[in-house]
């Protein structure tokens, strides 16, 4: 699943974890299937293209674009968690984004370091907002059975985190899919690309969109293709479960709207944050 999101398959990515969902048969499965593509939408794209446009001094080469929750959340009942989105324009200051394949931009992800242009975004108010994935991600969140532990080797992941998990993979693919139809219908001046991806959420991925998407190296993302039809099993990656310290969503909006830049919390942030931390 992870190599389909890397190279930009989206419809081979939909087509698995629908088929995964509908198997499940559960009231949580028929949820997130009630949500479709068509409904996740993403408002002010075009105030996105004119604010590219009108930029003055060295033109926008690069876009990323993430989504993430509030950390300081409150856990009410009937509360409602409506995601929000980050937003970083860059020119070739950083890294030469005009000249860069996809395959290079998600190299720059991988680095221990962080990306070439983490800290060299524009001071440019432009502001995204997604709609359509709070009753999936309000879902997750309160979800009861979020992490697997593994006592006693047990062969089977129980079926509320089998689920669980593949609610996370189909909220990122929704994500990812409300970008590229933006990025297909309306794109952006000069076919710049979207590095796109989650902050803080399961899971962590990213997928280049725009223009660069289309020229992934299929030899550098690994796939495993088993004879038998995937399951909704196969999705459980097993790994230590470990506490992620978050910033405060008051921090976060405050860094975002005044400077337009993050600073490293007392804790380490995680590799996805610091490429989309502005």
């Amino acid at each position: 699943m992870r190599a389909h999101f890397l190279a930009g398959e989206l419809d081979d990515a939909h087509a698995v974890l629908e088929a995964a969902l509908a198997e499940l048969d559960s009231d949580f499965g028929r949820m997130c299937l009630r949500t479709a593509p068509e409904n996740v939408t993403i408002s002010g794209w075009e105030e996105l293209v004119e604010a590219i446009r009108d930029h003055e001094g060295d033109p926008i080469t690069g876009v990323t674009l993430a989504i993430a929750n509030e950390a300081d959340r409150a856990f009410e009942k009937g509360q409602v968690h409506h995601p929000y989105m980050m937003l970083g324009l860059y020119t070739d200051e950083g890294f030469e984004f005009s000249g860069a394949a996809a395959a290079d931009l998600l190299a720059q992800t991988e680095t221990e370091e962080g990306p070439a242009w983490a800290g060299y975004d524009e001071d440019i108010e432009v502001y995204l907002d997604l709609e359509g994935l709070d009753a999936i991600n309000t879902a997750l969140l309160h979800h009861k059975e979020r992490h697997f532990f593994r006592d006693g080797r047990p062969e089977n992941a129980p079926l509320r985190y089998v689920e669980y998990v593949l609610g996370c993979w189909w909220r990122a693919l929704l994500f990812h899919q409300s970008v590229a139809s933006e990025c297909a219908i309306h794109g952006l001046p000069g076919g710049i690309p979207v590095v796109a991806g989650t902050v803080e959420m399961r899971p962590e991925i990213v997928t280049v969109h725009g223009i660069g998407a289309r020229t992934v190296e299929k030899a550098r993302v690994v796939e495993i293709r088993p004879a038998a039809p995937i399951i909704a099993a196969d999705f459980i990656q097993v790994r230590t479960v470990e506490e992620v310290v978050e910033l405060t969503g008051a921090d976060l909006r405050r860094k975002v709207i005044e400077t337009g830049q993050e600073d490293e919390p007392e804790a380490k942030r995680g590799m996805i944050a610091r490429i989309f931390g502005r």
